[in-house]
């Protein structure tokens, strides 16, 4: 009898309605539909503001007007930063509605050099931001431009920038331009817009190199949102709890372009403590009476250890990568269904695990295809893998980014192949059971004397330490190994452990011992360094890239040789 091979290959059918509209077009539907819905709701500080779809299509309209005004035209490039507010969604949908591509960007550096490098490339014609506190933002613009009386601005290292609009009034110089005092009329026409035409430009997070410019048009936005609700269960008029960032793509609102309410925090949670954002969170969550939420690793871990009382979600899913069997504590306490999704700024959601059995949750499990995706997991060749056999992940999706904006070239030739199937440049398996796990990064392995050992394998033994919070591994250069393996750590709050303790954990999870095994002495980490938080990139995960350049550059600074 003849079998079929099983193959490292995975594929979930799509039967969906492509949504080929504009987002404005899609929110225009509901503004009829149901005008006094509320799409957003901001919960802050100085208390709860919650806006209506008709309320988003009006300002929205006014700012497109005003920007037409102003002199932008379609296809221009508008800079959009106002992380988490009202006026962030009616600038970004003014820009779209204009004809226009609003970037979605993150000021980092005080000098403002990364910002202005990329807007040079994009040849970006305006920015739109709030003023900062104590006019922070402010402070960083005037390095790479200069206010003119008139409200235009001159920048040698950006000579396209035009116009620097600001959204609130909160500061006041000669040559500041504030959005609201731009005059328009009601009778000016709107430009016509099309599904294909580009809707947002992100960056990839960053967290193992250079961030990306990455464009999407109305068109894949729109699918990219309809798809992941039909994979994650999110149905018509649910609401669900998230306060993530607006400009990255996993915290963009696009679920109220199919009738879901976001509820997010006016704050931004990197400026309070961990007590205080899930003190916050289940509040909110209970006040609004929230059906779904996306959480991080460490606000969940903190809810799960704390004294916290928070209403049973329909589903809860995690914000940062592949599940952890500590998460397991989250189901049937705080949600009935615990999920996590694997994807990237390029490709949006690729997978989607959804766990109901504490008993079947497996760390790096990212479970199937979301619809419409197909994954495959290769070898060194570009073979299939056996199933079981770690590879390179490939995706292929009816979802994608329109490409990396002006590097056409870099896209086309060395992320996408023939049958256009995107190169993740992430390792994993395909398991028996036709599940995706996700194991690390290609560029990440530590490579000992030929054997390669990704960072999770590391990672996974340190983290299950009662004093370890978060761990970091990485490859250390060395002559003859061509690495040894180190470890960085952040240990929890409160608590103390010494580099010679850990690696003793280490060695007995492992059953490694120094006296038996050659091999094991090889394998152990040769460096432990703590660190009492570490850097996060844009998205709110741990910038890796970042963490291990600072170790390296700690264990230069001693002199260590291995």
């Amino acid at each position: 009898m003849c079998t079929m091979k099983k193959r490292s290959y995975l594929y979930t059918p799509w039967a969906g309605n492509m949504p080929y509209c504009t987002i404005p077009e899609k929110l225009k539907l509901y503004a009829e539909e149901v005008p006094n819905k509320e799409a957003l709701v901001f919960v802050g500080e100085n208390g709860r503001e919650g806006v209506t779809y008709a309320e988003i299509v009006t300002k929205s309209e006014e700012i497109a007007r005003q920007l037409i005004k102003l002199g932008i035209k379609q296809n221009d490039i508008v800079a959009v930063h106002d992380d988490k507010s009202p006026i962030w969604l009616y600038c970004t949908l003014g820009v779209q509605m204009c004809g226009a591509w609003p970037f979605h960007f993150y000021f980092q550096k005080n000098d403002g050099s990364d910002v202005a490098a990329m807007l040079q490339k994009m040849s970006c014609t305006a920015l739109i931001t709030h003023p900062g506190e104590k006019n922070s933002y402010v402070s960083i613009i005037k390095h790479f431009a200069t206010f003119k009386p008139d409200g235009m601005v001159d920048s040698k290292s950006v000579p396209s920038l035009r116009n620097i609009l600001f959204t609130s009034h909160t500061c006041d110089f000669d040559g500041a331009l504030f959005i609201q005092n731009i005059p328009f009329s009601t009778d000016d026409t709107l430009p016509n817009i099309e599904p294909e035409d580009i809707a947002a430009i992100f960056y990839s997070s960053g967290s193992t190199g250079p961030p990306k410019l990455i464009s999407w048009s109305h068109a894949s936005l729109l699918l990219y949102n309809s798809i992941g609700c039909e994979g994650m269960s999110y149905k018509k008029y649910d609401s669900l709890f998230c306060d993530r960032t607006f400009g990255w793509i996993a915290g963009y609102p696009g679920l109220i372009f199919d009738g879901i309410t976001r509820v997010t925090t006016s704050t931004s949670f990197k400026e309070k403590t961990l007590s205080d954002i899930c003190s916050s969170t289940a509040k909110i969550i209970n006040q609004e009476d929230c059906t779904h939420a996306i959480l991080f690793s460490s606000t969940m871990n903190e809810l799960m250890n704390g004294d916290y009382k928070m209403k049973t979600l329909e589903t809860i899913l995690s914000g940062d990568g592949p599940i952890s069997s500590r998460d397991s504590k989250m189901l049937g306490k705080f949600c009935r269904k615990f999920m996590n999704t694997y994807g990237s700024t390029e490709n949006g959601g690729m997978t989607v695990n959804v766990v109901t059995d504490v008993t079947k949750m497996k760390s790096y499990d990212t479970g199937v295809p979301l619809p419409g995706v197909e994954v495959k997991v290769v070898n060194k060749d570009g073979r299939l893998s056996e199933i079981g056999t770690s590879g390179e992940i490939y995706i292929r999706s009816k979802v994608s980014s329109t490409g990396y904006l002006n590097e056409e070239q870099e896209w086309h030739k060395e992320n996408r192949l023939k049958g256009y199937w995107h190169k993740t440049e992430d390792c994993g398996y395909i398991s028996e059971d036709g599940h995706l796990f996700v194991t690390g990064r290609m560029s990440e392995s530590i490579i000992i004397e030929g054997a390669i050992f990704l960072p999770s394998q590391y990672e996974d033994i340190f983290k299950q330490n009662p004093c370890v919070e978060d761990a970091v591994a990485f490859g250390i250069p060395d002559e003859i190994l061509y690495h040894v393996a180190g470890v960085a750590i952040k240990p929890k709050e409160g608590m103390t452990t010494t580099a010679e303790d850990l690696l003793t954990f280490f060695r007995k999870k492992r059953d490694l011992n120094f006296d038996d095994s050659f091999y094991a002495s090889k394998f152990v980490p040769k460096k432990v360094l703590f660190f009492e938080k570490f850097p996060l990139a844009n998205s709110g995960k741990v910038a890796r890239k970042l963490v291990k350049e600072k170790a390296l550059e700690m264990i230069r600074s001693e002199g260590c040789k291995f």
